[in-house]
């Protein structure tokens, strides 16, 4: 069977650069972020759950979601937020199994922003964490999402801090732009081909 590794880190870390890297590698990446967005539209049930919590403003005539009017609505309401989360999340998980069972690979990877926060880590037989230092995270959103210290300071602070993640990481990535991120990314690819190899994973 295939090895579950989840890849996480906080806003502005670089998963996305790294995942890409791992690809390059042929390591299968389930992006879970852009999965939710899609099931959001595609799922029946969930689309359902939203729309009746939240209303038919959730979506556009063309069927699309909503995207800034959910944010609006769950943004600074933790309640609305949670309950959001407990449509998406369950929809989400059962999508990523199926994905990951479908997989012939050493390993995959399950990219997630929030990984610890909803409980999951221990859902995986290792997860990756890629660090970054807040100042560092901060200057990327800002040029990448055109947003003030103030909004990033509001979505980091919903994300465990750096010194957590980090403590409880399997495997750290620095994407600091100082450590080369290549050489990081294979030591990890070769320990995680070797692992699967070796143990039975959990699965996911």
């Amino acid at each position: 069977m295939v090895l579950s590794i989840g890849i996480t880190g906080n806003i502005g870390a670089g998963k996305t650069t790294v995942c890409r890297d791992f690809e390059r590698l042929g390591v299968p990446v389930y992006y879970a972020d852009a999965r939710a967005k899609e099931l959001m539209v595609e799922h029946p049930d969930l689309k359902g759950a939203i729309v009746a919590d939240f209303g038919q403003e959730s979506y556009t005539s063309a069927g699309q979601l909503d995207r800034a009017y959910l944010a609006q609505r769950v943004f600074n309401d933790p309640a609305a937020l949670q309950r959001l989360n407990s449509y998406v999340h369950p929809v989400v998980a059962e999508d990523a199994r199926a994905w990951h069972h479908r997989q012939t690979a050493p390993y995959s990877l399950h990219e997630a922003a929030i990984i610890y926060e909803i409980g999951s880590g221990e859902a995986y037989d290792a997860v990756i964490v890629v660090a970054c230092p807040y100042p560092t995270r901060l200057e990327r959103v800002r040029q990448r999402d055109g947003i003030d210290e103030a909004a990033f300071a509001a979505r980091a602070d919903k994300q465990w801090s750096d010194e957590r993640k980090e403590a409880a990481a399997d495997f750290l990535i620095h994407n600091d732009g100082k450590a080369l991120l290549l050489p990081q990314i294979l030591r990890i690819d070769r320990q995680l081909r070797q692992r699967a190899h070796q143990s039975p994973p959990v699965g996911v």
